[in-house]
């Protein structure tokens, strides 16, 4: 064999190996993520999300790159060239590794935070490593690292065989422009392991001089107007992930929710309805607080979800209390999820009844301890019939069947369709149990969503709803008032039900550029805000009367418009985004601490 043969084949069996080893860790890494997700939301192969191998063949890319230095750089370089591709190889699949563990990603910091305080559980890790696929990451590991030491430390001076992988570099990478659409809030588990691990927006900080300054920005002007009502009972139902393509009478697309169609179709119901949040804490921040759950620093780092907004806009509580209207929270989910319950007092409820009541004695149970929706409405009921002290009173009930992954107690029922049905059928037994008790003759019942459903985005969901209908929920309103009222025209949020409460209670109500009021005196607020999941340090901004979506980019002092409005004066939704934000105080990052304490990892 000649010279050159023998250089040949150095050169290509090695390339050939690194190609095959990554590209089997890629598919790995695409099958669990995908699978997993698919197992959790019941989304089936609208999971399979193509993402993942356009981010991670920038990885490759990026190997490429140090072999073809090596062919032209001096050959000192080849040890650092070297150890920096086995650090990304061994960083990806030490991802790996974890989602496969944890279901968790690998981020540097908690690495530097950790690593002094973990162990390597027996019962926990080791059987992981030795399972079919923990073997099987950790050859195509070893072998991907030692086709690229031989590549790197066998290059002789070819500036022809550098240039092969440096023009096959930019290639890859131009996969990385594949658009962002990642039909599922988890977008961090699509990304490859250093896009994950790059500064986020939402975590970067103010400096210490501009938030000062944004404590003397003024908060938005309100416009207050005395209530004419006379002080009735109101309900607000919050079901758990509701969402607008799962109902044909509000979306054309599934129809899953026949009895919230029949409701919505027999009152009235919101004709554009945001979320500010992708979550429950979002959900439930603002609605009992008013506020747009803004994400503090490290806020998706943390578990402390509910940290800054202990205090609702309008004194809502506090106002209720004075006015002797006693305000109670049923949900028959454990309630120590994120320091929920321990919240809902701190607001000043003066009941809050959970999973522990004695009345679910005895019931199956399914995910986060719960008896399922018809349990909880029932439970209510014999609150309303036995244990209510007053006519006038707010309630919020929240339900928890349709979170994923979609379990009925007591049933073999299994999947999203077949959860929604099952929560349609016990809403509508519900409602129809408060007709026979005559409350909606001076009672309004408010049902909505706490976020769009964590899935995959529906067949012909933008073309039905929209580009922003991962951020919109119904909004259905039920009282002797929105009989036969059909759609209530406008655009409304979450941030719109105190001032709406507030008016039907007989209190005074506030409205701003920032929040609406949809029950007595309707007022739209002008702007709309939610906070984005897919991408988390960017706020989708609705402007009343303007079609077009807009995106304010968090970035620290640098916080700045994405998308702007074409008025040359735009500048006020930032300042309230800067200004709301520098008053929350920075969360604790411990929710990977939390995850590794979990599954016995750290002491």
């Amino acid at each position: 064999m000649t010279t050159s043969s023998k250089v040949s084949t150095s050169h290509w069996l090695p390339t050939a190996a690194l190609i095959a080893a990554f590209a089997s860790m890629v598919w790995l890494r695409f099958d669990l993520v995908n699978s997993t997700v698919s197992s959790y939301t019941d989304c089936g192969n609208d999971c399979r999300n193509w993402i993942i191998p356009a981010y991670d063949v920038g990885i490759l890319a990026l190997i490429f790159i140090l072999i073809g230095a090596a062919y032209i750089a001096p050959r000192w370089t080849k040890p650092l060239l070297t150890g920096l591709g086995i650090l990304i190889l061994v960083s990806y699949g030490i991802d790996l590794f974890v989602f496969l563990l944890l279901h968790h990603r690998l981020l540097l910091t908690d690495i530097l935070r950790f690593a002094g305080d973990v162990q390597l559980n027996g019962t926990v890790a080791l059987p992981q490593l030795r399972s079919f696929t923990g073997i099987l990451l950790f050859f195509l590991l070893i072998s991907s690292c030692a086709a690229l030491i031989l590549l790197i430390t066998k290059a002789p001076r070819k500036p022809k065989k550098a240039l092969i992988f440096l023009i096959l570099s930019p290639v890859l990478l131009a996969a990385r422009a594949i658009p962002d659409d990642f039909n599922h809030v988890s977008s961090n588990l699509y990304k490859d392991v250093i896009t994950n691990n790059l500064p986020h927006g939402s975590d970067a900080p103010y400096s210490a001089t501009t938030s000062v300054n944004h404590l003397f920005i003024p908060e938005p002007a309100l416009t207050c107007i005395t209530s004419k009502s006379t002080p009735q009972p109101v309900i607000l139902l919050v079901m758990e992930s509701l969402s607008l393509y799962q109902s044909q009478y509000l979306s054309g697309l599934d129809g899953f929710l026949p009895e919230l169609d029949l409701i919505a179709k027999k009152y009235s119901h919101l004709e554009y309805f945001y979320a500010n949040g992708f979550t429950t804490d979002g959900g439930l921040i603002a609605l009992l607080t008013g506020h747009v759950p803004l994400p503090s620093i490290n806020r998706y780092r943390s578990t402390s979800a509910y940290l800054g907004y202990e205090k609702p806009k309008q004194d809502l509580f506090n106002r209720l209390a004075k006015a002797q209207i006693p305000a109670t929270y049923f949900r028959s989910a454990d309630q120590g999820f994120l320091n929920t319950g321990d919240w809902l007092r701190q607001l000043n409820f003066n009941f809050v009844d959970g999973p522990e009541n004695t009345f679910y004695n005895g019931m199956p149970r399914g995910s986060f301890n719960e008896p399922g929706d018809k349990a909880l409405y029932q439970r209510y009921l014999q609150w309303f019939d036995k244990e209510r002290t007053s006519d006038v009173f707010f309630s919020v009930i929240q339900t928890t069947t349709t979170h994923p992954p979609f379990i009925v107690p007591g049933t073999e029922l299994r999947g999203e369709e077949a959860a929604f049905r099952y929560a349609d059928q016990a809403l509508g037994d519900f409602v129809r149990e408060l007709e026979h008790r005559k409350f909606f003759d001076h009672g309004t019942l408010v049902i909505t969503g706490d976020h769009r459903s964590m899935t995959a985005r529906r067949r012909n969901e933008w073309e039905r709803i929209g580009r922003d209908a991962y951020a919109r929920v119904p909004a259905i309103l039920v009282s002797a008032a929105h009989r036969n009222r059909g759609a209530i025209r406008g655009t409304w949020q979450q941030t719109d039900f105190i001032p709406s409460l507030l008016d039907t209670m007989g209190l005074e109500s506030c409205t701003s550029d920032f929040a609406g009021r949809f029950l007595g005196p309707i007022q739209p607020a002008k702007y709309i805000l939610h906070t984005q999941g897919a991408e988390r340090d960017r706020i989708l901004v609705r402007v009343q009367g303007n079609p077009k979506i807009l995106e304010v980019q968090l970035d620290g002092d640098n916080t700045h418009w994405r998308i702007a409005p074409e008025e040359e004066n735009n500048n006020e939704v930032v300042r309230e985004i800067n200004r709301e934000r520098s008053q929350l105080p920075v969360s604790e990052p411990d929710f990977a601490a939390g995850v590794l304490q979990w599954y016995g990892l750290k002491k």
